[in-house]
């Protein structure tokens, strides 16, 4: 997906969103500001998370995001896609 004026950002995946992705990284343009909920449907659509959706966390440069603000996109910045995590 390509945004008129959009700024190059890379998308990096983790342990099930890089499963179902199929892929570590890729480079997306993204608008300057975008909602938190329309970020996580736009990445979910393009890359085959919609399973996952409802459970990701996304993180710009290493900070979680929240869910109640815009995000600032600037050149170079990267989007995390951090999906459930389990453990023992």
């Amino acid at each position: 997906m390509e945004i008129e004026n959009g700024v190059q950002v890379k998308l990096l995946f983790f342990a099930r969103s890089k499963e179902l992705a199929g892929t570590r990284e890729t480079t997306i343009s993204l608008p300057r500001k975008i909602g938190y909920e329309q970020l996580l449907n736009l990445i979910a659509v393009n890359y085959n998370l919609e399973t996952i959706k409802n459970n990701i966390l996304l993180a710009k440069n290493e900070e979680v995001c929240s869910e109640s603000i815009d995000i600032e996109i600037r050149e170079s910045d990267k989007i995390a896609v951090i999906p459930p995590l389990s453990g023992g």
